[in-house]
């Protein structure tokens, strides 16, 4: 035998252990593997989505009419907008980054939902902009995009429909199913992980840069009154300052909480600022459930208010105490939340839990009375919101990150993943349920707007 022929013999050796090894890495190896994949037809590139001129022109007049019509409500929408666009796009781009690290190919990277009114071509990636300003979206192929869930319920034929894997596709045009398991993972664990580092770089940057809130010095403003109860029965405002309670100056809620606990059934005068206007309020606590900092729930005196304290000075923190501080409120937020969703799972959600739950509504108002106190109340509210965006998206259901990373965990015990059609039916359902609790939360948060809906709470 000459030596180009046992050249030729080893080389193929080692190109069939190269592919033993890969395979072996899968969880979802079999021996019908290590029979080479044929390659892949080359799939057809769409063509480049054009702008609709129209719509991008009635859009652009729709939001010019609405900021005249109601300025302010326009700033705490735009705020708001802003602030999710920011952490959507961070959680949208920990999956892209990803995927392309793992040689997937992106159809498409979205902020918003469609239907488009902007987009461009780069490197056969299509960016683009929704006419709906809640959400985003990364399309990687194989993965199950909104498109390709409805295609699954309805059983039309997709790309690619047996969805087989084929570890030796190209880089930069593998389906999700071609990648191994580990980058499957991360790709999906991506998004959720970039909300945490985000959130902690900015509590890290803003308590070692600006400082942390002096809790020594401080004016008491009200975020946001709860209908139905004493408070908004008083004619309590969102923005009113209370500079004291029955003749006490207040310069923390801690401090009002204590003197409304103290005095159950009995009238409080309230003296409130608004809008350069000195207000006196006579308020009578009432008994009412509340979850504690412990995830205890008690029956206390209770307003119906939610105080936040307006800082008049900051105090700046070395990095390990600004990177503690920042840690300290990451798992505080993840602790409430987990309390919270044991509450519900248990069916022992309190009226203080109902009233706190919100929508993209409610969270709009949060957002916008933070960015009237300040621009580093406005940062520090979108790192609190960046925890929850991260922490929900990791929950276990259909359509969600932590239901993907659920059917991975299926393939990675089975050693095979689900049929493909199942799954996305699964995800397609799941989305639909997300989009109907969404609504339902909305709408609920919009009644108390109208004094003819507050006897429905």
């Amino acid at each position: 035998m000459d030596r180009q022929a046992v050249a030729q013999r080893a080389a193929a050796r080692g190109k069939y252990l190269q592919r033993f090894l890969e395979n072996l890495m899968s969880p979802s190896f079999s021996s019908s593997e290590l029979a080479p994949a044929p390659p892949a037809p080359p799939a057809p590139q769409p063509a480049p989505e054009r702008v609709n001129p129209v719509s991008a022109v009635l859009t652009v007049a729709g939001i010019v009419a609405f900021a005249v019509w109601k300025p302010a409500l326009a700033q705490q929408i735009g705020v708001f907008l802003l602030t999710l666009g920011v952490l959507v796009f961070v959680h949208e781009w920990g999956h892209y980054q990803f995927a392309r690290w793992a040689g997937m190919k992106v159809n498409r990277f979205g902020l918003g939902f469609p239907p488009w009114v902007f987009t461009v071509r780069r490197n056969n990636i299509d960016y683009s902009l929704g006419a709906l300003p809640i959400g985003g979206m990364v399309d990687i192929a194989g993965l199950g995009s909104e498109e390709e869930m409805v295609a699954d319920v309805k059983g039309e034929t997709v790309a690619n429909p047996t969805r087989g894997r084929n570890p030796n596709a190209p880089f930069g045009q593998k389906q999700f199913q071609d990648a191994s398991l580990g980058w499957r993972f991360w790709t999906l664990f991506a998004g959720p992980l970039m909300n945490f580092l985000f959130a902690m770089t900015v509590f890290i940057g803003v308590y070692s840069l600006v400082g942390m809130p002096d809790k020594a010095t401080g004016t008491n403003v009200i975020e946001m009154v709860q209908p139905g109860m004493p408070a908004a029965d008083a004619g309590l405002q969102s923005d009113d300052k209370v500079v004291a309670v029955n003749g006490v100056k207040t310069t923390s809620p801690e401090q009002i909480t204590k003197i409304i606990r103290s005095n159950v059934d009995k009238p409080l005068q309230f003296s409130i600022e608004r809008g350069g206007q000195s207000l006196s309020k006579s308020i009578t606590p009432k008994m009412d459930e509340l979850t504690g900092p412990d995830n205890k729930i008690e029956k206390l005196p209770l307003v119906g208010v939610i105080f936040s304290r307006h800082i008049d000075s900051y105090k700046r923190l070395s990095l390990p105490e600004a990177a503690q501080e920042g840690w300290d409120n990451a798992t505080g937020i993840t602790q409430q939340i987990f309390g919270l969703l044991g509450r519900v799972a248990t069916f022992k959600l309190t009226k203080d839990d109902k009233r706190g739950v919100g929508g993209p509504i409610k969270i709009a108002q949060a957002v916008g009375a933070s960015a009237r106190r300040g621009w580093q109340d406005a940062v520090l509210m979108a790192a609190a919101l960046s925890v929850n965006l991260g922490l929900l998206n990791l929950l276990p259901f259909p359509a969600l990150d932590g239901g993907r990373i659920l059917f991975l965990g299926y393939e990675l015990v089975m050693r095979r993943p689900l049929d493909p059609r199942k799954e996305g039916i699964v995800h397609a359902v799941g989305m639909v349920m997300l989009f109907a609790f969404m609504i339902f939360i909305s709408v609920r948060d919009i009644l108390p707007m109208f004094p003819f809906f507050h006897g429905l709470h």
